[in-house]
């Protein structure tokens, strides 16, 4: 087997290979914690009334990227 070096890659380039990889649960972790790190998590309250518009916001950021 193939060590991959997650560290190496992009937040993009792991976002794709976790994609495509999706059985690599290493993967998986690395690219949330680098996600998570990078502040590109989002976290939501759904008892805010304006949770909705909050995700399109990110989505919207997110493609701008």
């Amino acid at each position: 087997m193939t060590l991959v070096n997650y560290q190496a890659m992009t937040l993009k380039e792991l976002r794709r290979y976790v994609l495509t990889h999706r059985e690599d649960i290493s993967a998986f972790h690395a690219y949330i914690d680098r996600s998570k790190s990078e502040g590109r998590m989002i976290t939501i309250n759904p008892n805010d009334e304006n949770w909705e518009e909050q995700i399109q916001q990110a989505i919207i950021q997110d493609g701008d990227e």
